[in-house]
């Protein structure tokens, strides 16, 4: 019951058009926070060096990135909300923006007077343009804008005036009343309430770490709310060194509830190392670098944490639990309050050591807390890391079509590229529906050899069965090339063919084909991927056939031709397929070795002329010149099979033979009829 509930709430994640489009935006938006971080710690690292202009040239950096980061969210957020409900994008941008920058001036949120200063809460960035939008297309489906006779260019700026001044109207007056009153005065009256200190501390640490549920920096949103918990509010920070101090205070929450970032997700960094996922396991090599000072950016949109219904659970209790350990453990004289003020970014363990003022106590504490981490987080992440649904919301290939990095600087605006945006979140519907609505399943189709009259392969190739068995050839396979996930599809068919043959492999001696797409092909770990894969099924690595096409040879010549060297080294063959479909394959079969070539339908099914038969025979020629075994494909009639024995070819294969099956309905002791 858990396991269906935790599936569908990713399928109803993955189908919400503006979460998708909200993730990406966050994804997009991620060097930003990563590089004010960076440039923080460099400037306490000049500072304590006493380079200054440098640590002042750092932390001007630092705070110009972080200030910029909700106004292109905002402004990002907006364009991908007026092609979606396809509005102006300069409605969009500019209402939003003007109705963000009121409310925060209004509350004192911002500066008008300082560019540094521009604190913009990330709810405002977010809901703002998404009402905004909704509401310019409402008006516009109203037409209570008419067009005049007027240039188009003039038209356009009366209509964005009036739509402007509407929108305002309509939505700043209510949002700046809730955001005054509501998120100022309720929020912050709540927290600075003194029910109790470790109560209103678990309430805010929850509180917090919701708001980075949905992708919000909950310490920026809630950065005033954790004053109510210091011993007095009109103190400097530098000064709350007195040993009255309540044991709750903000510095007490960022020693014990912001271990590697809030989430305390160092210890998710740690179960990240210890996973034997590739993939997990270098993001939390690099996460890790950054989680020693409490930078955890990487890990909330990487990994994610953001919209994620398993790991959520985990993020909230760790530090509610480490926050009550740290409470008992304070309270009853075990380890010094924490009284020193230092920075948030001084890594785990030393801060400890240095806001007791040297209580080693301290250290073995925070310490504890990240091994408790551990042991509650991992079961979540196992979880997490066995359902395959979160990489189809959180696809790197939106993000990259939305704003491509390199290719920025050609002259191509943000509209031409949001159909393609378009096409890949078309292309994940798709995916998502073949997968509620049945399995992906292994066919295989085997090749028979002339002259013994048998079996002596089989390919094997993807395709999908629902729920009534009706099955659906590959065409799905460029959806997941869309949504960039054709690594993810390649390994998942490595795995099962080699699960599902090796059996037959042993007892019959054949070898298995398959597919591998260009991108992973030139993977680095593809290669130890397969080796690995093979010698867990323990068969020969000389049965096991890698097909490729042309294009991984156009992508990556120099890549490709080190993979092909290392794979026939080790011993797994390699085959050139859909020769004679492409119109470069005659030049890169002189470049490279080739265990088989594998003739493309498209030759075979034109050899009932002269000029399509001669043509077939010299291509055989030059794959025999070449010293490469040939395979045909697509053979479907006699008069084929002839052609294919006068040419003194001994293995093809094709609907005359056998269509595509699963094993288990493949007779490998029968002789074919020719």
């Amino acid at each position: 019951m858990f396991n269906r509930m935790i599936n569908n709430t990713f399928e109803e994640l993955s189908k919400n058009i503006y979460l998708r489009g909200l993730c990406n935006t966050f994804i997009m938006l991620l060097p930003i926070p990563v590089i004010s971080a960076l440039c923080e710690v460099l400037s306490s690292f000049f500072a304590g060096g006493e380079f200054h202009r440098f640590s002042l040239f750092m932390e001007l950096v630092s705070e110009s990135t972080r200030s910029l980061y909700p106004v292109l969210l905002l402004t990002y957020f907006s364009l991908f909300l007026s092609k979606k409900e396809g509005v102006s994008r300069i409605l969009v941008i500019t209402s939003s923006l003007v109705i963000v920058l009121i409310i925060c001036k209004t509350c004192k949120v911002i500066d008008s007077t300082a560019l540094l200063n521009m604190n913009i809460p990330f709810f405002m960035a977010v809901l703002i343009p998404v009402f905004v939008s909704k509401l310019i297309f409402y008006i516009q489906s109203k037409k209570w804008f008419m067009r005049s006779e007027l240039p188009s260019v003039i038209d356009q700026s009366i209509n964005l005036v009036g739509i402007t001044l509407l929108v305002i109207v309509i939505i700043g007056l209510p949002a700046f009343y809730l955001s005054c009153f509501v998120m100022t005065e309720t929020v912050n009256w709540f927290i600075h309430y003194d029910i109790n200190p470790i109560f209103n501390a678990l309430i805010l640490e929850t509180s917090r770490n919701l708001l980075w549920f949905i992708g919000m920096n909950g310490h920026a949103v809630l950065s005033g709310s954790s004053a109510g918990l210091d011993c007095s509010h009109s103190v400097a920070i530098t000064d709350i060194q007195c040993h009255s101090v309540h044991i709750v205070n903000s510095l007490f929450l960022t020693a014990y509830a912001s271990i590697g970032g809030a989430g305390n997700s160092l210890s998710l960094v740690i179960c990240m190392l210890l996973t034997k996922n590739k993939g997990y396991r270098r993001l939390g090599a690099v996460s890790l670098i950054f989680s020693f000072f409490n930078i955890n950016e990487l890990v909330i949109y990487g990994l994610p944490v953001m919209f994620n219904p398993i790991l959520i659970i985990p993020f909230i209790m760790v530090p509610i639990l480490s926050l009550s350990l740290a409470y008992l453990v304070t309270t009853l004289g075990l380890v010094t309050p924490v009284t020193i003020p230092i920075s948030w970014m001084t890594p785990t363990l030393f801060s400890g050591y240095l806001s007791t003022d040297g209580d080693m106590n301290a250290v073995v504490l925070q310490a504890v807390i990240v091994i408790l981490g551990i042991f509650i987080y991992y079961p979540f992440f196992r979880r997490m890391d066995s359902i395959k649904m979160a990489n189809i919301v959180y696809s790197k290939s939106i993000s990259d079509n939305y704003f491509d990095y390199d290719k920025s600087d050609e002259s191509k605006s943000i509209g031409g590229m949001l159909p393609a945006m378009n096409q890949n979140i078309l292309a994940q519907n798709r995916i998502n529906k073949l997968q509620r609505s049945g399995d992906f399943v292994l066919f295989y189709q085997p090749q028979y050899n002339f002259i013994t009259k048998n079996i002596v392969s089989i390919e094997a190739l993807i395709r999908h069965r629902d729920r009534q068995g009706k099955i659906t050839p590959p065409i799905f396979i460029d959806d997941f090339n869309k949504v960039g996930l054709a690594s993810v599809l390649d390994f998942w068919v490595l795995h099962r063919a080699l699960t599902e043959t090796a059996t037959i492999i042993k007892e019959f001696g054949i070898t298995v084909s398959i597919n591998v797409s260009p991108v992973t092909f030139i993977r680095k770990d593809f290669f130890y991927a397969v080796k690995e894969e093979i010698e867990k099924v323990e068969v020969p690595f000389s049965s096991i056939i890698l097909e490729i096409t042309e294009d991984v040879l156009i992508k990556d010549e120099f890549n490709t031709a080190k993979t092909i060297k290392k794979f026939r080294a080790l011993g797994v063959k390699i085959a050139l397929d859909d020769f004679g479909s492409g119109y470069s394959s005659l030049g890169y079969l002189s470049k490279y070795k080739f265990d088989i070539v594998k003739i493309d339908r498209t030759l075979t099914m034109n050899t009932y002329n002269k000029i399509g038969a001669e043509l077939f025979s010299l291509t055989c020629q030059i794959v025999r010149t070449l010293g490469a075994k040939i395979v045909v494909e697509g053979v479907e009639k006699q008069c084929e099979v002839e052609l294919m024995k006068k040419e003194q070819i001994n293995t093809a294969q094709g609907f005359f033979f056998s269509r595509p099956k699963p094993i288990e309905k493949i007779d490998f002791t029968e002789n074919v009829q020719l």
